[in-house]
C-alpha cells in the first residue's frame, strides 16, 4: 500500500505544487479584496479623525518657561516679536 502511495505522489508530484501554488493564490487574492471591500473599518477611521480635527487643547506653559523662550511665537501663528 505505501509503494503505491510512493508511486502516486512521483507520478504526480508538479500537479501537487501547481495545485498548492493556485490555492495560495487564490487565498491572498481573496484576502486582498475582503480588505478593500471592507467597509466597516473606513467608518471608524473617519469617525476617529473627526473627533481628534475638533478638539484642540490650549498648552500651558509655566512662567519660568515663558521667560527662557522670550521671542519665540510657541503657538506658531506667525506673529513675530522682536526683543531689543
Amino acid at each position: 500500500m505505501l509503494k503505491i502511495v510512493q508511486t502516486y505522489i512521483n507520478l504526480h508530484f508538479t500537479e501537487f505544487i501547481i495545485g498548492i501554488l493556485i490555492f495560495s493564490i487564490v487565498v491572498v487574492i481573496i484576502s486582498i479584496f475582503y480588505v478593500i471591500y471592507s467597509s466597516t473599518d473606513e467608518e471608524v477611521i473617519k469617525e476617529k479623525n473627526i473627533k481628534n480635527t475638533n478638539k484642540i487643547k490650549k498648552m500651558k506653559y509655566t512662567k519660568q518657561f515663558l521667560k527662557g523662550v522670550d521671542g519665540i511665537d510657541l503657538d506658531l501663528k506667525g506673529n513675530k516679536k522682536t526683543t531689543k
